[in-house]
């Protein structure tokens, strides 16, 4: 198993700080979350596909602050060559 750079909790630690050094961008996430969810219940499933702008911000921060690597690397299988390469089994291959 190939440990994680960040995990999820941590991404969404990563957005918030993005966004706040960004306070223009913040104002516009929450005013977006006010029109579609509004302030008297919590956001949910079905409000996701709306919600357009606070999507880009967190893909955004996906591509600043990935939770794994870019290129996870593969274990073979078995001794082989590849392109006259001797590749062993067990090597770690990206």
């Amino acid at each position: 198993m190939i440990p994680t750079t960040d995990n999820m909790s941590n991404v969404v630690q990563w957005t918030l700080g993005e966004m706040i050094n960004e306070p223009m961008i913040l104002k516009r996430a929450v005013e977006e979350l006010d029109n579609v969810v509004g302030r008297e219940r919590l956001v949910e499933d079905r409000d996701i596909p709306q919600l357009n702008y606070l999507k880009e911000c967190i893909e955004k921060a996906f591509r600043l602050h990935p939770f794994v690597p870019f290129l996870p690397s593969h274990v073979s299988t078995m001794d082989t060559t590849v392109a006259c390469y001797f590749i062993p089994k067990g090597a770690m291959i990206s």
